[in-house]
């Protein structure tokens, strides 16, 4: 049976995996939301930096920085110093336009599928349908044009972070068979972990690295001193965590990226980790919490299924693509071979050659429309045609049973855990050499010999 994800890539989603790596720089979309500022656009009042043939707006900049400011108030992270913050989101707002320019040379974008797609993600981790959700932005005061705008964008970064970052990461049977033969010994333990990132340039001379350490020494003593960890990494961290006050989340010791996985579980709850270095910079790792895990089975409901896609392509419109489905199914219900014109006409080509063959799939493997048919459709039934985001599909539901998955579930979660550390582990260097690479005149912050913006001033009661 073929691999969903590598050989039916035509339909397979993997709507488990759908959540897109936050390390690659995807902020929870409904965050993204919910931060919004409902203020008025500024009037253009001058030029915060110039990031090669482009420019950041200062209206931009306050926007965001009000946008920012909402975030840390709804997850009750104490504010920066309002400089502070503002020399972080100018930062990440650097960052941000080099990938959307990467973006653009690759004439990649975000379609309305796509987009609407995605806004029904949102709406639906939050118990809504998609009106019920804009309705609930506006009754709070935010303007479903930023929404959208904002939304599109992160999609633009996440599709270009894994083009240049996951895309490369590679996971082997032999890396998941390690991974699990560890789990299998190990207590079910998870980490509750925070984190700063003082990043260091690609190959960085002598002092590059004492002043990014001093950076970091600095940090260490503040929060020893009192100040809140989520507010020194909303104010100080470059770690695309900063923004939620470098929280990573709950992760079991081989989740986490290997230079913490020997200094967290040695760590007491609400400890600060010493500096720990790495080949993208200097990190302060928090524990804020640890707990049991216990290992559940996994039964699902899967579906034995065939189809057929016909896609648009330069050549072959929507409608004409819809109009040759439509033939094909004339011509099935006629009394020819499904399996014969499958491996005459239809377009995912991982399937083709099987006459169309699915084997048996789990519904949320696939996109939200061919899902629908799996559940719904009679057996036997010829339906469609379906639409996707892939073209025009005809499907028919051949069985379905009830199947204990845990096996292959735990398998698949070892995988993800790895991609996920591997590509965490790659992006902080990736980010640094893009930046090191761009042309950039921060004309509100000059940056320091690390690249980094130097620190903000403070007022003469604070230093």
């Amino acid at each position: 049976m073929m691999k969903k994800g590598h050989d039916m890539e035509g339909i397979a989603q993997r709507s488990k995996g759908k959540r897109l790596l936050a390390s690659l720089g995807m902020a929870c979309l409904l965050g993204s939301a919910a931060t919004v500022n409902a203020a008025p656009a500024e009037p253009v009042d001058g030029i915060a930096a110039i990031v090669n043939q482009d420019v950041i707006m200062r209206s931009d900049l306050d926007k965001r920085v009000r946008q920012v400011a909402t975030q840390l108030q709804q997850r009750g992270i104490a504010q920066p110093a309002p400089e502070a913050l503002r020399q972080q989101v100018l930062d990440r707002l650097i960052l941000e336009d080099i990938q959307l320019q990467m973006a653009t040379r690759a004439h990649l974008s975000v379609s309305d599928e796509q987009f609407n797609n995605a806004l029904q993600g949102i709406a639906a981790n939050n118990h809504m349908t998609v009106n019920q959700f804009i309705d609930s932005l506006e009754r709070q005061g935010y303007r479903f044009s930023d929404v959208r705008e904002q939304i599109r964008r992160e999609m633009l970064l996440s599709m270009v972070q894994q083009g240049s970052v996951a895309g490369q990461v590679r996971v082997t049977d032999q890396e998941i068979d390690q991974y699990l033969a560890r789990m299998a010994t190990a207590q079910n333990v998870e980490y509750h972990l925070a984190h700063i990132l003082v990043p260091l340039p690609e190959n960085p001379n002598a002092e590059q690295v004492a002043a990014a350490q001093q950076r970091i020494e600095q940090l260490r003593r503040a929060i020893a001193d009192g100040e809140d960890f989520q507010t020194a990494a909303a104010a100080g961290s470059s770690g695309n965590d900063a923004f939620s006050g470098g929280d990573l989340g709950w992760r079991r010791r081989d989740d986490m990226p290997t230079i913490f996985a020997n200094a967290v579980p040695n760590m007491t709850v609400g400890e600060v980790s010493a500096p720990i270095r790495s080949g993208s910079g200097f990190h302060l790792v928090k524990l804020v919490d640890r707990r049991g895990r216990d290992v559940q089975r996994h039964i699902v409901q899967q579906y034995k299924a065939r189809h057929i896609l016909i896609a648009p392509n330069p050549i072959r419109s929507q409608q004409e693509a819809l109009q040759q489905a439509s033939s094909i199914k004339q011509r099935i219900l006629s009394g020819e071979d499904f399996a014969t014109l499958a491996k005459a006409n239809s377009d995912d080509h991982g399937t083709a050659l099987s006459g169309g063959e699915l084997g048996w799939v789990d519904a949320d493997d696939m996109v939200p429309s061919f899902a629908q048919v799996l559940k719904t459709a009679p057996e036997g039934k010829l339906m469609g045609p379906v639409q996707s985001p892939f073209g025009w599909h005809l499907i028919e539901v051949e069985g379905r049973r009830t199947q204990d998955v845990t096996v292959q579930f735990e398998r698949e979660q070892a995988r993800r855990a790895i991609f996920q550390r591997k590509a965490e582990e790659d992006l902080d260097g990736w980010l640094q050499e893009l930046k090191a690479g761009a042309y950039i005149d921060n004309r509100l912050y000059p940056q320091d010999s690390n690249g980094v913006s130097a620190p903000a001033p403070q007022p003469a009661e604070q230093q």
